[in-house]
């Protein structure tokens, strides 16, 4: 071997250890890294006012005659508070389907009873947290 080839494959040792070095150096577990992204923060449920329909209409399973909502769009078993009349209830999603298109969804009769609201009336709601 010449010492033309000798000196380049010299070089390419030493950019070879070079590079090794510096991904050693670089992916040490001492190096300072970036922080980590915060989680989002916690959203505080918020309350909507709805006019609500009083039906016995229940799909879910529940025990016939429980306090519960029957909406359009939420499954069974979603948690809710709803309030009316200065109580407070927390209750479940009890049945799905329709509602009259005035109304955003509905309540059974007990927990009607319960919030003292008619069909018509309107109540605050939010998911419960």
């Amino acid at each position: 071997m010449n010492a033309a080839a000798l000196q380049r494959q010299a070089a390419l040792a030493g950019a070879a250890l070079l590079a090794m070095l510096l991904v050693v150096v670089l992916d040490s577990p001492g190096r300072e890294t970036s922080p980590a992204t915060p989680p989002p923060p916690v959203l505080q449920a918020q309350w909507e006012t709805a006019t609500v329909w009083v039906t016995d209409a229940e799909n879910c399973g529940s025990a016939s005659g429980s306090p519960g909502v029957v909406h359009p769009v939420l499954p069974c078993g979603v948690q809710l508070i709803v309030s009316a009349n200065g109580e407070q209830v927390r209750t479940e999603v009890v049945g799905t389907g329709p509602v009259p298109a005035d109304r955003a969804f509905a309540l059974t009769p007990p927990l009607a009873d319960q919030l003292g609201v008619a069909d018509g009336d309107r109540v605050r709601w939010r998911f419960a947290g």
